[in-house]
């Protein structure tokens, strides 16, 4: 039994020894490195036609102090005359001076025939070196201060540039308020605005165009109606009439020296207004037709008996 199994490696030694001549020995593209240069581990396999392989990488580190700058890429080199040459490479580094012996590599190979053949190509040598010092002509010198170069304006214009915008930022902002202020255009333009009696027969002319009441909107009818005197009596008479009562609003309005009758109408229209709104009341066609009218002759007598006491 003893016997047999001596023969059975001595057997497979033959055939490992065959192959592994036919075979190139894995090497470095280069004799050295500089501590951090990086260097290709090629590991060259030769088969045949119909023949497949498989190269088991190498532990990662391949070796102490060696590090693996790229994962083993396989390419074809040569396909010629039934022969198929192929290289493997790994991109590798190292820090440290030193002789790193890198691992063996092995190659399983499958014959044509079935047969798996295995191959051990030795790992080369890395040598890594650094920079010799000359200690004969070597001199100790103190640490030199931290240079300071002069500033320039491509560094200095972003600064700048964002500085102007924040000046002209200001400035327009500054500017707009002060004008608002004193009711200009943002160019300075005298804002010219409509007297009182204009604004408000445009709006009640604007109410009559829109026939709401016609449309069953009477609360929104009277409510615009309402609104736009309003706005006249507070503009004309100084008078807060906004989120006011009606009554509070009327009362002050008596000592103006209003027509009588003209002050009995525009009253009418305001309780009238205020059931609608408030008590859903529903107005006649009647009363909703003079409303605007009212509404159109207040403006006007006010503000033509304002003109005569003027005069």
């Amino acid at each position: 039994m003893k016997i047999r199994i001596i023969a059975l490696l001595s057997l497979l030694s033959v055939s490992f020894l065959a192959h592994s001549q036919n075979q190139p020995a894995s090497r470095l593209s280069r004799d050295s490195i500089l501590i951090g240069d990086q260097i290709d581990w090629i590991i060259p396999v030769e088969i045949e036609k119909g023949e497949s392989y498989h190269i088991e990488l190498p532990d990662d580190p391949v070796a102490q102090g060696v590090e693996t700058i790229e994962k083993m890429k396989v390419d074809t080199v040569s396909n010629s005359r039934g022969k198929m040459k192929i290289e493997g490479r790994m991109k590798l580094t190292s820090f440290d001076s030193g002789s790193y012996f890198l691992p063996p590599v092995i190659v399983m190979l499958e014959r044509v025939d079935g047969k798996i053949d295995t191959l051990f190509l030795d790992g080369p040598t890395l040598e890594v070196t650094t920079i010799p010092i000359d200690t004969a002509t070597y001199e100790l010198k103190d640490l030199k201060g931290q240079i300071k170069y002069p500033v320039t304006f491509k560094e200095i214009f972003p600064w700048l540039a964002a500085l102007v915008l924040l000046a002209a930022l200001v400035y327009l902002v500054v500017r707009i308020i002060k004008n608002r202020k004193e009711n200009k255009t943002f160019f300075g333009k005298k804002i010219v605005q409509d007297p009182p009696h204009i604004v408000a027969l445009r709006s009640l002319d604007k109410i009559r165009g829109q026939k709401l009441w016609q449309n069953g909107k009477q609360k929104q009818f009277y409510t615009g109606v309402t609104d736009a005197l309003r706005l006249y009596i507070a503009d004309r008479y100084g008078i807060v009439t906004l989120e006011r009562p009606s009554g509070e609003m009327l009362e002050e309005l008596s000592q103006q020296g209003i027509d009588e009758k003209l002050f009995a109408e525009t009253s009418e229209l305001f309780s009238r207004a205020d059931l609608v709104k408030f008590a859903k009341y529903s107005a006649s066609n009647e009363e909703n037709e003079e409303t605007i009218p009212v509404a159109v002759r207040f403006v006007n007598s006010t503000y033509m008996k304002d003109i005569e006491e003027e005069k």
